[in-house]
């Protein structure tokens, strides 16, 4: 007859409890939690305009901040004018606290490389750290952390957009660390809705992306070709030059993603903000306007394990 294990009763009890306390500390899913800018109609903040006068390299930055508590930072303005060495006249950037962000180049002069400037919107941070996100949505953000990074722009190009050098980009930085001290630690993705060069940028041709989109109402697909040059990937809408006016909603954390697979390193995780705007160049003349009138990034977490907690130390019988 086989002997049965003998087992003191206070063990009994230890050992049951510490079942017990095993399966409470299990990790249990954590929900998916979305978070979307509480400005996206753009009438939340005071009105604000800055205006660049050309020439000169050194920009004029405007904080859109909340209409009932200045201290918080919705957004940027910056006009960015990097390569502007020669001309004359203006960009005017505008948030009109009413539905809409304006940017107005009316410039003559100008030096005409590939891109004398990009005028952007930010939400969140750049790599340096200066971060403007008193909404929902927090950067840096690791790409792994999301399941999704989804925003919605309803914009609008008017005016001489084509002959020249234009194009309408997401310039998107992922950077190597959480707290990176300047481009050098990330990867720049740029994601092109609209391309009109006089001169193909390129790079190296990786591949033809469909990605599911929504497009004035409508679900659909918005093709990109990507490619990789220097510390750069890029995609390109796949049918120049892409859609110059319209309401796109565009998940772009699977561009990201792609874009990191594409250059081969995947140290770079953490995206650190939105950025959206327009380059210019290739010409004397720069006369548009790019307009924002509705502006949603919406971020939803990953919907992972709680971490567990470790337990140290021995339980005697």
């Amino acid at each position: 007859m086989p002997q049965l294990l003998s087992v003191p009763p206070n063990s009994l009890a230890r050992v049951f409890f510490i079942a017990l306390i095993g399966v409470a500390l299990l990790p249990t899913p954590q929900s998916a939690q979305t978070l979307t800018t509480s400005d996206s109609s753009l009438n939340s903040a005071s009105p604000i305009s800055t205006t660049y006068s050309a020439p000169g390299s050194g920009g004029i930055t405007g904080a859109v901040t909340l209409a009932t508590n200045s201290s918080k930072n919705l957004w940027l303005m910056y006009d960015n004018p990097w390569g502007i060495s020669s001309g004359s006249g203006t960009i005017i950037q505008k948030y009109s606290g009413s539905g809409s962000f304006t940017t107005t180049m009316s410039l003559t002069g100008l030096p005409g490389g590939g891109v004398d400037a990009f005028p952007f919107v930010l939400y969140g941070c750049d790599p340096w750290m200066d971060c403007y996100q008193d909404q929902p949505p927090q950067f840096p953000k690791q790409l792994s952390a999301m399941s999704s990074l989804t925003v919605d722009v309803k914009y609008g190009l008017t005016g001489t957009i084509t002959g020249s050098d234009i194009d309408l980009l997401f310039d998107e930085w992922v950077c190597n660390s959480s707290s990176p001290s300047d481009s050098s630690q990330c990867l720049e993705v740029e994601i092109l809705p609209y391309y009109s060069f006089v001169n193909f940028g390129g790079g190296n041709f990786i591949k033809t992306i469909s990605e599911p989109v929504t497009l004035n109402g409508v679900s659909t697909t918005f093709s990109f070709d990507e490619y990789v040059g220097g510390t750069n990937v890029l995609f390109y809408p796949h049918t120049m030059p892409g859609i110059a006016s319209g309401e796109l909603k565009i998940n772009l954390l699977d561009l990201l993603k792609a874009g990191v697979t594409a250059y081969g390193n995947s140290s770079y995780q953490y995206v650190a903000g939105i950025e959206l705007g327009t380059e210019f160049g290739a010409s004397p003349t720069q006369s548009y306007t790019l307009s924002l009138n509705h502006f949603e990034i919406s971020q939803t977490s990953s919907s992972q394990p709680a971490a567990p907690t470790n337990l140290t130390g021995v339980v005697s019988p």
